[in-house]
């Protein structure tokens, strides 16, 4: 397979002999002062996300010193982003970003998982895997969406790291931060081992639903996700120095939040296309490209992430995705600046967005209502109910404790089914308002062989696994997604 990175070394030494020294047409802007060492290094990508993150807030708390969003801005090119007419939740947000299509084809509405999605769509870790296995591919996450679609397709990321400690989300970032610098130190080991990494932040979203975009613990968890990523940049320039490498960094976030409490204590957070709802931002650092450090993108979008990985490593791009590689596409590279004041031109970005048409507006909010609805029962509504029911149980009180047993069965039964039809009628809201109707181009991966390295079970739950239909809008049988023990109000819109 031929890497972006060996067509230039290709090109600068053909450009050598001929006495030119030229670069390849068309190549990004800058690109003529990549090094030698760097064109024969290891590829290592390293894919930094943190969940409800507003851009604005970032440029307000963490645009300093001390703060690892302003190294990355200084290192490479920032975009302030916006995904308004696309849904503003988590889990549909996170899987554009990671399969490089929107809704409208990978069909994610909630955050209830299923695998069928991301075996139509094959995420990140699957196209890595299938085409460059040589590739080591880690993630590491205290959510479980992430581990589980590094898990699904046939061809799993290699090192799939859930952190289940910490009693807080930021605590949960801390152990994710510590894994990371681990896993990062661990390249200088093998230094020609090409990798790819995707370390998740989750406070921030947190402190949003519970406090809201605007307030206090907002802006700390943002601070301290900055101070997390400055600890994980300065493992990469560890790593740097010790082998030669450089790394590719890219940093995003899913969806922002609203800044108002909607009732003490709690915030409806996103969901919605306000502005502050939609607002995203993705942090683009090529290794090597030192040229274009501190510059600005008018034209990036989350969905571009994943061909860009794809590219770093050499692996073609499908024909239906809907995003392109930020190294290389002549619409993204022609839409590169280089402010005088860089935060002062992300702010007017940020201002500048608005919302979508008024249908569209309408049918993306009743898309998230309908979708979110499943998962509110059945993460939210019920637990608190079983669990006091269980504290009664647990008493032993004669008669009573027997009743409270028989009530919590009925609930659990009869609530389950409520959540399971909440959940079908969700979806098919969600196709009928256009979410999953195109289907993809290209042909699924190909099932591992059995005895491969990818091959991991029966071939019988393998072929369950790749199920290439269309959406059943019937079948409710669907796992939940490991949550974090907080308050997530992604429960109410998906």
């Amino acid at each position: 397979m031929t890497s972006i990175k060996q067509v230039l070394c290709g090109a600068a030494v053909a450009g050598l002999v001929a006495g030119t020294g030229s670069v390849v047409v068309g190549a990004q802007a800058g690109l003529s002062s990549l090094t030698a060492e760097w064109m024969l290094a290891a590829e290592h990508v390293l894919l930094l996300g943190t969940d409800g993150t507003n851009l604005d807030k970032i440029l307000e708390y963490a645009y300093n010193d001390d703060s690892g969003f302003k190294m990355l801005m200084d290192r490479g090119i920032t975009a302030a982003t916006t995904i308004a007419g696309h849904q503003t939740m988590s889990t549909p947000s996170w899987s554009t970003i990671l399969t490089g299509v929107w809704d409208d084809k990978h069909g994610v509405v909630s955050n209830v998982y299923r695998p069928e999605p991301y075996t139509t769509w094959p995420s990140v870790f699957n196209l890595i895997e299938y085409y460059k296995p040589e590739v080591d591919t880690t993630v590491i996450s205290g959510r479980g969406l992430f581990t589980d679609m590094a898990s699904v397709g046939g061809y799993p990321a290699d090192n799939i790291i859930g952190i289940s400690g910490g009693s807080t989300s930021a605590e949960m970032d801390a152990l994710v931060t510590e894994e990371t610098i681990a896993r990062i130190l661990a390249t200088t080991n093998n230094p020609n081992t090409d990798t790819f990494m995707f370390a998740y932040q989750s406070q921030v979203d947190h402190a949003g639903h519970s406090f809201s975009g605007g307030s206090e613990e907002y802006r700390d968890a943002v601070i301290n996700v900055g101070a997390n990523w400055k600890q994980i940049l300065e493992a990469v320039a560890q790593a740097e120095s010790a082998t030669g490498d450089r790394w590719t960094i890219i940093a995003v976030t899913d969806h922002g939040h609203q800044q108002t409490v909607t009732l003490p204590g709690f915030s409806l957070g996103h969901g919605f296309q306000t502005p502050n709802e939609a607002s995203s931002f993705v942090i683009f650092s090529l290794a090597g490209n030192d040229a274009q450090a501190g510059g600005q993108s008018l034209s990036y979008q989350t969905v571009d992430i994943t061909p860009t990985i794809l590219q770093a490593f050499g692996i073609p791009m499908r024909s239906d995705f809907d995003g392109v590689p930020m190294q290389s596409d002549p619409d993204l590279l022609n839409g590169i600046v280089f402010p005088a004041d860089l935060k002062q031109a992300l702010t007017d970005a940020i201002h500048s967005f608005g919302y979508p048409n008024i249908g569209t507006d309408i049918m993306l909010s009743l898309r998230a209502l309908a979708g979110g609805a499943g998962f509110f029962i059945e993460s939210y509504l019920l637990p608190p109910i079983s669990n006091y029911l269980q504290t009664i149980i647990d008493q032993d009180i004669f008669l009573i404790s027997g009743l409270a047993q028989g009530l919590q069965w009925a609930l659990n039964t009869v609530g389950g089914v409520v959540a399971d039809v909440a959940t079908d009628l969700g979806r098919a809201v969600a196709y009928l308002t256009g979410a999953g109707v195109i289907p993809p181009n290209d042909a699924p991966l190909p099932l591992p062989l059995p005895g491969s390295a990818e091959f991991t079970g029966s071939v019988e739950a393998l072929l369950a696994d790749h199920n290439f239909a269309a959406p059943d809008l019937a079948d409710s049988d669907m796992p939940l997604m490991d949550m974090p023990p907080m308050l997530d109000v992604d429960a109410l819109v998906g």
